[in-house]
């Protein structure tokens, strides 16, 4: 090029290289900061739905043993069993906990089925729109559900660490069997 000296294009093609290399690192810069705040954002969401799945209840308390109390002549009284130790000692242990689990979500089982057929009952033709009855049952039927929840996730837990356990100290039985029931339909 005449009139233009070596260094001056070395010089031009620099500042260009340093504003190319701004931009981009500019870019870049925002990118990571749209990231970050999207992330800040959702993280909040992600701990409610945490926070609600272990202390979130349908009712309080008192309308829970007001429908208890409603149904409890058409479907008798859910009382759970005493609460598994939270890790086992043994193979026996852990298969006579896994016995009381599956036996006490079957009563579940057939207890919510009973709390259902109330509340159809109340929902018949007939039946006074007035009736806080089937809302109160709703209650007992929510709670019997969260009681099933809770006798699967207690077990689950303390078989996961009795199979953990049986991996480090050779004097215990293996466990081969599933610490959680398998859902229907679930194949995997």
């Amino acid at each position: 090029m005449p009139g233009c000296s070596c260094v001056g294009m070395h010089v031009r093609f620099s500042r260009l290289a340093i504003r190319g290399g701004a931009t981009e690192t500019i870019t870049r810069m925002r990118s990571l900061l749209s990231a970050l705040a999207l992330a800040s954002l959702a993280a909040p969401c992600l701990a409610q739905v945490s926070t609600a799945s272990d202390g979130y209840r349908v009712c309080a308390p008192e309308q829970t043993a007001q429908g208890r109390a409603i149904v409890r002549q058409a479907c008798g009284d859910l009382v759970p069993p005493e609460a598994p130790a939270p890790y086992f000692t043994s193979l026996d242990a852990l298969e006579s906990a896994r016995a009381v689990r599956e036996a006490y979500v079957a009563r579940i089982t057939a207890y919510t089925a009973c709390v259902s057929d109330f509340i159809e009952t109340h929902h018949q033709p007939g039946a006074p729109a007035t009736s806080l009855a089937p809302d109160q049952a709703a209650c007992a039927h929510s709670w019997a559900e969260d009681e099933a929840t809770q006798a699967v996730r207690e077990f689950g837990r303390a078989c996961i660490d009795f199979s953990n356990r049986t991996v480090m100290d050779s004097r215990l039985t293996p466990w081969s069997g599933e610490c959680y029931p398998a859902m229907p339909g679930n194949s995997g």
